[in-house]
């Protein structure tokens, strides 16, 4: 195999471990919003433990990433590539985070009876920033910066969504104070719904980066 050949089949795999990153992240979510859905805090502890594979497959990516750069001192386009797998795995590696402060925030909700209709509230937020990871990651894995361009309108919704969404718990704050840990916690878990989409949106902008060189602020 020659140099360049070489080369871009070590980024290729490197890629392909990225994508792996980005599975286990939107696993991690998923996990989450089905635990606080069912009230299941088995799953919530499961998603906590599992961030260790995230953080470590996240070390992985940045260790091969740096070796290359070292080894193959790469023309600009491939260095830029190399680049972008970097920040692309360390913002997947802080959605996985954000994921597990989702967690452990929605183990400290008792008694969501009493929040039933903020929960739904919480839920379709969720369900908006869960179609910008699913669709963030196929972007990046087909670098199609004309779907990647989309994931801000998405962001633009979440973001619309989480600030009404917190002005009316803090109004419920007002009136009933014997709710008020509930109530913040639940505005910790939307306020790290929110930063994954955010993240989502860095991804995007990294992912034209990629394609055409070009920084773009899609925020």
């Amino acid at each position: 195999m020659t140099i360049r050949g070489h080369f871009v089949s070590e980024l290729s795999t490197l890629k392909a471990e990225i994508m792996e990153l980005g599975a286990l992240a939107e696993d991690a979510f998923d996990m989450t919003l089905d635990a606080i859905r069912t009230k299941h805090d088995g799953k919530l502890d499961e998603v906590i433990e599992n961030d260790k594979a995230i953080n470590e497959l996240e070390l992985t990516i940045n260790e091969k990433a740096t070796l290359m750069i070292a080894k193959q001192q790469p023309v600009a386009s491939d260095l830029r590539r190399i680049i972008v797998c970097l920040k692309v795995s360390s913002d997947l590696e802080r959605m996985g985070d954000l994921s597990v402060d989702m967690a452990k925030a929605a183990k400290r909700l008792q008694d969501r009876e009493d929040l039933a209709v903020f929960e739904k509230e919480l839920l379709a937020i969720a369900a908006k920033a869960k179609v910008m990871v699913q669709s963030v990651l196929i972007a990046y894995r087909d670098a199609n910066i004309l779907e990647a361009q989309k994931i801000a309108a998405m962001d633009d919704e979440v973001d619309r969504a989480y600030g009404e969404f917190v002005k009316s718990l803090f109004e419920v704050v007002a009136v009933e104070t014997g709710l008020t840990e509930q109530i913040t916690q639940m505005a910790f878990i939307s306020r790290y719904i929110e930063r994954i989409a955010d993240y989502c949106t860095n991804i995007a902008e990294w992912i034209i980066y990629e394609v055409n060189g070009k920084r773009f602020d899609l925020n």
